[in-house]
């Protein structure tokens, strides 16, 4: 039997047993036997995911004892802590709202372990992060959302996809507080990171292909675009075939009409990436400036320094790989008015 299936089958019929197995299994936190260690740990974390409404006492005992080893020698016992915190958001109930506080600063302070040389610990905290932002109300969230919104933008280039699919979905789960006061502060971390979204919408992993969509979808409604929302809502369903080079185009056209003063904004953003060193999103960059450019409206034609994005595009073209080569001279071919 799993660990998770035993304590699924413990919670439901031994659940007057709980108190003091937990008592008693607390004793090997501390054992010198990292095994043990990380058995008890793992043993918590999926317990919390099968409490009961009224299980307050119990959930907090374990939180605590979780919490107890976030500065645990072993890598595997920290993670397994932080993915337990996580958990906590899947309690039935209320009880969410009275460990909100203690769990959103263990989650950020995952955040910033400095023995995780490949984010593992980051990604299960961002991933705990945006369980608990589905739980919670905006009041909670106000005091550290631009915190996290900039703690999350280096993960969005992290090399292993799920870490960057764990930022992705972060951000879009931080459109849910976007109706109160944090509303102005977080359009701002949206026009931060429009781009960056829209270039990993078309890279070769699929779950970052996915988290991006859920993030683009979410913020949306924000845009004060009706059209570039309906475009996100009715292009980018989750198991749907993108598009890509469509997509681009069609937002682009209708980016010109809604946003003509950020078009300059936008372009530079994009022509920052020809340098990334993923050839997916060079090839990306290359094609939304080719198209915003394309569509770009004669008031603000002369804003663009155009010149300089031509040097970079024509610069393309020697890129090493193929398909960068091919993008660059797609998107050379979309700037035949000037």
């Amino acid at each position: 039997m799993s660990l998770m299936s035993y304590c699924s089958t413990f919670g439901n019929k031994e659940r007057q047993r709980i108190p003091k197995v937990v008592e008693v299994m607390a004793l090997s936190l501390s054992s010198v036997y990292e095994n043990q260690r990380i058995m008890v740990v793992s043993f918590f974390a999926q317990l919390i995911l099968n409490l009961k409404a009224g299980d307050v006492d119990i959930a907090e005992q374990l939180m605590n004892f979780l919490l107890g080893r976030q500065v645990d020698s072993s890598f595997a016992v920290r993670k397994i802590c932080i993915q337990g915190l996580g958990n906590i958001a899947d309690i039935r109930g209320e009880q969410i709202s009275k460990f909100s506080t203690t769990v959103l600063s263990a989650l950020m302070a995952g955040m910033d372990d400095r023995e995780d040389p490949y984010a593992l610990i980051t990604m299960e905290a961002m991933s705990g992060l945006a369980k608990v932002f589905e739980r919670i109300e905006e009041g909670h969230v106000r005091p550290i959302l631009i915190n996290i919104s900039l703690r999350i933008r280096p993960c969005f280039e992290k090399e292993l996809p799920s870490v960057r699919a764990a930022a992705f979905n972060l951000f879009g789960s931080l459109a849910r507080f976007s109706d109160g006061p944090s509303r102005g502060p977080f359009l701002e971390q949206i026009q931060t990171n429009f781009i960056m979204l829209l270039l990993h919408l078309n890279e070769e992993d699929p779950t970052v292909v996915m988290a991006c969509k859920f993030a683009l979808k979410r913020v949306g409604p924000l845009l004060k675009s009706a059209k570039i929302n309906e475009l996100f809502q009715n292009n980018l369903e989750e198991n749907s075939v993108l598009l890509y080079g469509e997509f681009l185009n069609s937002f682009c056209k209708q980016m010109g009409v809604d946003f003509p003063d950020k078009m300059n904004f936008y372009v530079m953003d994009a022509v920052s990436f020809f340098k990334h060193q993923t050839p997916h999103i060079r090839g990306n960059a290359a094609l939304f400036v080719g198209f915003a450019l394309g569509h770009l409206p004669e008031k603000v034609v002369g804003v663009i320094s155009k010149e300089h994005i031509s040097e970079a595009l024509i610069l393309l073209l020697k890129d090493p790989e193929q398909h960068v080569r091919c993008c660059s001279a797609e998107a050379i071919s979309m700037l035949h008015r000037y």
